[in-house]
């Protein structure tokens, strides 16, 4: 079967805790967790902004620490529905600002597959 690679990034980064474990139940048999920073937050904090980037600074929310979290999860394709109403199911949706992107992408090949993966 077809395999996908789920995103998931956040700044909520106490939400990770509970959003892996929605994922294991939804059937999702590991992920990987990396720190991240947002294109905004850099800017908003760095001498390279462009000029206009000063009055857009009040629409994105500097104020959080810039340190966001990303998952990265592959899993089957009849897995990838439950696994982003998984992350929903604590994060809620993602039509607000900061709160979050979520999106998969078509594995091409993949190595080191466990039996339960496969």
């Amino acid at each position: 079967s077809c395999m996908q690679l789920l995103f998931f990034i956040t700044n909520q980064a106490d939400q990770i805790p509970a959003v892996l474990a929605r994922l294991v139940e939804a059937g999702v048999n590991g992920a990987t967790v990396v720190n991240c920073e947002g294109m905004a937050h850099m800017l908003a904090t760095s001498a390279e902004a462009p000029a206009f980037f000063g009055s857009l600074r009040s629409l994105f929310n500097t104020e959080e620490t810039g340190e966001g979290k990303m998952v990265l999860a592959v899993m089957k394709d009849e897995t990838i529905l439950s696994a982003k109403e998984a992350i929903q199911s604590v994060c809620g949706s993602f039509d607000e600002p900061n709160t979050g992107v979520m999106f998969s992408v078509p594995v091409m090949h993949f190595e080191g597959v466990t039996k339960n993966k496969a």
